[in-house]
């Protein structure tokens, strides 16, 4: 899988973790809890190492870079946000179940648009006029840059920065909505049951999520004007929409289908195989470019690799860390606030530590710790505390 956006992924919002089984009580999904914590905290190592990473230019560079920053951002990229799309996914199907399409709707907006249009307004907006005043090196009053800076950068798409994930998700959500309204409708028959078995059976269907990743491959060189880039005015990607909508597409299901569930549980023995050869086949096709059947197996096999390690990640959670700790599940509830937060202090940190003599390790530890604690001050503090905050950065 081509990562969008030169591996510039963020963290996901808090995901409802509630459900009533027929059977049972309210349940909670611990390691629900400690997947999407620690995933989010790999976000914030993940912006980090673009700093000093030998990749493309990010926000911020260093002029001291590593290629131990390149592997360890694409290890984490490889699994993270197609892990978040199907944990968002499950439990999008768990709330539209639960509450119906009118609720789920109305919840979900105010929680995701809320916080959207809070971060747009005032964090994405210091973040612009620190790259433009301090980065590039454009001094202006902030008053000048609002008036006459800022609309060009909103009419360009350069304020999306960081929440691409919360614009996507909403799309997904939209698409969750139509397929669920879509299902209540349509009673599922054996024959449909008959045709998902080989699918679902050893988690088969992994192989089949790669081809969204080549069909956007293909799209892009028929017409890169339609899938390159963000559309109307950034609220729209064309890459992330086709290259995710699967992992979410996955999680909808693993809901609906106790059987997958059942599946989606353990590792079956071919995919450590799968995983070895896909990782083989990037490495000896890695210079591998255009429409060609060296290109085809080289975007495949990326793909392939990202889909493997996500349902890895996932049952390595669900086996040893499914029990009910305080810490994780309040890590997990600062999520949503690390998220929104981390992507202006990591800019920050980054550039204030450029000209700083010392070891870019240490550096780079240097920016996540000061993040990390910086965003969880501000949520325990602040967000936490104040009811207006809470409900424009957390939109409860």
């Amino acid at each position: 899988m081509n990562p969008p956006r030169a591996l510039v992924t963020p963290e996901a919002p808090a995901l409802s973790l509630e459900t009533l089984p027929e059977n049972a009580g309210t349940t909670r999904f611990y390691y629900m809890d400690s997947l999407r914590s620690i995933l989010m905290m790999l976000g914030v190592v993940l912006h980090g190492a673009l700093i000093y990473s030998t990749g493309d230019h990010w926000i911020v560079s260093d002029s001291h870079k590593s290629e131990f920053f390149n592997v360890l951002g694409a290890i984490i990229h490889a699994f993270r946000m197609p892990t978040f799309f199907i944990i968002a996914g499950f439990f999008s199907m768990m709330g539209l179940k639960k509450y119906g399409v009118g609720t789920f709707t109305k919840v979900r907006l105010v929680r995701i648009l809320v916080p959207l249009c809070s971060t747009a307004l005032f964090i994405n907006t210091l973040e612009l006029y620190f790259r433009t005043t301090v980065i590039q090196k454009q001094p202006m009053s902030f008053t000048h840059f609002v008036i006459y800076e800022l609309p060009q950068k909103w009419i360009s798409g350069a304020w999306v920065s960081h929440l691409w994930f919360l614009l996507t998700l909403l799309q997904f959500f939209a698409v969750g909505i139509a397929l669920f309204a879509l299902c209540s409708r349509v009673s599922e028959t054996g024959r449909l049951n008959r045709i998902l078995t080989p699918f679902r059976k050893n988690c088969y269907f992994l192989l089949l999520l790669p081809f969204s990743d080549l069909a956007w491959s293909v799209l892009d060189k028929i017409v890169p004007e339609l899938s390159h880039g963000s559309h109307f005015h950034g609220l729209f990607n064309t890459e992330d929409f086709i290259v995710f909508l699967p992992y979410f597409l996955v999680g909808l299901w693993l809901y609906r289908d106790k059987k997958l569930q059942q599946a989606f549980h353990s590792i079956a023995r071919w995919e450590w195989y799968a995983l070895a050869l896909s990782l083989v086949a990037q490495y000896v096709e890695s210079n591998a470019h255009g429409l060609n059947p060296e290109s085809v197996l080289r975007i495949y096999s990326a793909s392939l690799t990202c889909a493997l390690s996500s349902h890895i990640c996932y049952v390595l959670f669900y086996r040893f860390m499914n029990q009910n700790s305080q810490f994780f599940r309040y890590l997990s509830d600062a999520s949503y606030s690390i998220y929104l937060l981390h992507h202006i202090c990591v800019i920050v940190f980054g550039y204030l530590l450029l000209n700083v003599s010392i070891a870019i390790g240490y550096k780079f530890l240097a920016v996540e710790i000061a993040t990390i604690s910086i965003t969880l001050a501000i949520h325990h503090f602040l967000i936490l505390r104040f009811k207006p905050l809470r409900f424009l950065f957390n939109g409860k």
